[in-house]
């Protein structure tokens, strides 16, 4: 049986492409809930949006050892669902989350193709809801914007969005 668009077999199929493929699917429906009462929620200064970021300040790898013990609280969430890193730097692999004392098997890795906009993609990912938290190395100096997206696709999935800035460090 094949699932991509080269002809691979699925053991030849990366996680990613895997992924990838499933997310891009055209004709993806997500499974039916049980039917609830609507419910009316008025915005709460006092509770979390749903979307937090993190701006890291040095070199690249002394910044992913101050996120791994973050990453490594959330990959331990009791939640039956995914911890997504999409577009981590690309040191960040199955060997280094080992390597920092995570459970690769609760991660997925997602990297964005070229010509995807992965502000698009991050909201997918959050309004599909199967992640407990999207971890996105995302841009948002734009402003309120993108942040006012990221949020409403957490709210909209039930998830949460937590978006990490790395900043080099300048030399003082």
């Amino acid at each position: 049986m094949l699932y991509s668009r080269h002809h691979r077999s699925i053991a030849q199929a990366s996680q990613d492409d895997l992924f990838h493929q499933a997310m891009m699917a055209a004709h993806y429906v997500r499974p039916a809930q049980k039917a609830l009462p609507p419910v009316v929620t008025t915005p709460d200064p006092d509770v979390d949006s749903g979307f937090s970021e993190m701006c890291l300040n040095g070199a690249p790898r002394q910044c992913l050892q101050w996120l791994a013990p973050v990453l490594r609280e959330l990959s331990q969430s009791v939640a039956d669902s995914w911890l997504t890193l999409l577009d981590p730097p690309h040191s960040v692999s199955h060997a280094w989350l080992r390597s920092a004392g995570l459970d690769p098997q609760r991660i997925l890795i997602v990297r964005s193709k070229s010509g995807m906009n992965p502000l698009e993609l991050c909201c997918d990912l959050l309004r599909l809801g199967c992640s407990h938290t999207v971890v996105s190395w995302l841009d948002t100096d734009a402003g309120t914007l993108k942040r006012a997206l990221l949020t409403q696709a957490a709210r909209d999935g039930r998830c949460r969005s937590l978006n990490i800035r790395l900043d080099s460090a300048v030399a003082a």
